[in-house]
């Protein structure tokens, strides 16, 4: 790489965990490793939580391979009406988070917030 130069560096530090939203439905770390099931779910998501602390990473896994599911109501802001959430800013503890903060579900998350966002408006009622 003697001929290789910098193009561009990230224009800003990398932050893993920003603000979150109290929802309708706080997801656990309890709901996590329970691998439990909701019946509002949007998505499923069977990725480890991550925790990152002391420079050590240690992973806590959902067992047996299983998956567990992201309600609706944790995308849906309490005290506000006509606002939903979608991606790494959805209602969950920082355990949870860290499970489910992963692209494929915060893209499943978008999906469904616009697929509800929809449904609302064509209803005439607030998403919630």
């Amino acid at each position: 790489f003697e001929r290789a130069y910098l193009v561009a560096t990230g224009p800003q530090i990398g932050v893993r965990e920003t603000r979150r939203i109290y929802g309708d439905y706080r997801l656990t770390k309890e709901d996590v490793l329970a691998a439990r099931q909701f019946d509002d779910q949007i998505a499923l998501c069977g990725a480890p939580i991550e925790d990152h602390r002391g420079g050590d990473t240690r992973w806590e896994y959902v067992p047996d391979s299983q998956v567990y599911g992201i309600p609706y109501r944790a995308l849906v802001p309490l005290g506000v009406a006509g606002l939903l959430v979608a991606g790494r800013c959805l209602s969950a503890t920082h355990d949870a988070h860290a499970s489910v903060r992963s692209m494929a579900q915060c893209m499943a998350m978008g999906q469904a917030a616009g697929t509800a966002a929809a449904l609302a408006l064509r209803r005439g009622e607030a998403p919630r």
